[in-house]
């Protein structure tokens, strides 16, 4: 069973790391990969692990397993951190120029996993936050090549329009690799 959400929950800004994290009782924190200039300012202050991010989590949690095989740990580490962007990022423009237009649009809802296409790789994201003409997503994989000066690490978010998500089938082999 994956790691249900408890009243003890608690956001901080850890500041070793230099991240967002989030102690999960009293010996266990897990610290997301989301620094100062990607997180809203109130974010840096902590706060408690509220009903609608434990929802959330929940929802996304649930939604992975139905598109992901991998194990519990992984889910978690990716439901945390996609529950930390839905709630603590600052908002980003769309930058859909670095992928290529979908033959079929994916809808996408928080959790569901899609791919986007470069001039050179294939790469599974989840959405993180869907919208009517565009989503916020997460990096699976490890690193995707936007350019020739630009890449995207494990977990990093972009903004694209909807019409460069590709659809994929439940219980996909998505490259994630835990961290």
């Amino acid at each position: 069973m994956c790691l249900m959400p408890e009243q003890s929950w608690n956001w901080f800004y850890h500041q070793e790391e230099q991240k967002l994290a989030i102690a999960l009782g009293q010996e266990l924190v897990f610290v997301t990969p989301y620094g100062p200039k990607q997180l809203t300012p109130d974010s840096l202050d902590g706060q408690g692990f509220t009903a609608s991010h434990a929802d959330y989590y929940q929802s996304v949690l649930q939604e992975l397993s139905r598109y992901l095989s991998v194990s519990e740990a992984a889910l978690v580490q990716i439901a945390l951190n996609l529950t930390a962007a839905h709630f603590f990022a600052l908002p980003m423009m769309p930058k859909s120029w670095h992928f290529k237009s979908s033959d079929r649009i994916a809808y996408g809802r928080s959790g569901t996993v899609v791919e986007l296409c470069t001039d050179t790789q294939r790469q599974s994201f989840v959405v993180v936050e869907a919208g009517d003409q565009s989503s916020l997503l997460m990096l699976l994989g490890p690193d995707c090549s936007l350019s020739n000066k630009r890449s995207m690490d494990q977990f990093d978010l972009i903004k694209v329009m909807n019409d460069r998500l590709i659809p994929i089938a439940k219980r996909s082999q998505a490259r994630v690799v835990a961290a």
